[in-house]
């Protein structure tokens, strides 16, 4: 990192808004939470990470409440757990959901930081057709 690199992040750093006592988790790009946002973006996940919110569930329970084959809620579960919005507790012949608090927190709020950061670049208007 050359001289001038390093002032520009050190300035950069220093006017980031104060976050509390727990150390921010660091800003990912919008592009990196591509994933994130996927696999809330579509209404089977978004219900069942509603349902999730409540407690934990059986697959039987979420595939009663969807009305969905249980290899379709599956399918869904395990994107949910790929992204990390879900954990997966086996129990016997049975298999429990539950959301993953810390992992979901984190993603919110790196999301939170990216739009932050985001917004302290505006440059103004930038339209160069005048």
């Amino acid at each position: 990192m050359s001289v001038g690199s390093s002032q520009r992040a050190a300035a950069e750093s220093s006017q980031r808004p104060p976050t509390g006592s727990l150390q921010a988790a660091p800003a990912a790009s919008l592009v990196e939470m591509t994933p994130f946002f996927k696999a809330i973006g579509n209404a089977t996940r978004a219900s069942i990470i509603e349902q999730l919110l409540t407690g934990e569930r059986c697959v039987c329970e979420i595939t009663a409440y969807l009305g969905m084959s249980q290899p379709l809620v599956s399918h869904h579960l395990a994107i949910l757990r790929d992204t990390g919005f879900v954990r997966a507790r086996g129990s016997g012949a049975r298999t429990y959901y539950s959301v993953d608090w810390d992992r979901l927190e984190r993603q919110v709020e790196q999301f939170g930081q990216a739009v932050l950061e985001l917004r302290e670049r505006d440059a103004g208007p930038s339209c160069a057709c005048d």
